[in-house]
């Protein structure tokens, strides 16, 4: 079975572009991780006709989910208002 492995780039826009290493012919873009690997199935399978490939995404450092955005703004917060608990909502 085919491994192809995509590099995972954080854009501007919040999008996350992927780029095939593979093949650079292969791209995609997508607004989350779980989109991320739906997206990469997802153009194999319209370039090639292929299922069943194995995805891995490569993810450099910088790349940051949601989850981690909002507890770090919550960090921030606890530490500027002290250790209340503050509703917060990060996008």
């Amino acid at each position: 079975m085919k491994v192809y492995r995509f590099a995972v780039h954080p854009e501007e826009d919040d999008y996350l572009f992927l780029e095939c290493l593979n093949d650079p012919k292969l791209y995609t873009q997508a607004r989350s991780m779980d989109e991320a690997l739906v997206m990469a199935r997802d153009v194999i399978d319209t370039m090639y006709g292929v299922k069943g490939v194995l995805i891995e995404l490569v993810i450099p450092p910088d790349v940051t989910t949601k989850y981690e955005r909002r507890q770090k703004l919550q960090m921030v917060n606890r530490k500027k208002h002290g250790n209340r608990k503050l509703a917060v909502s990060a996008r």
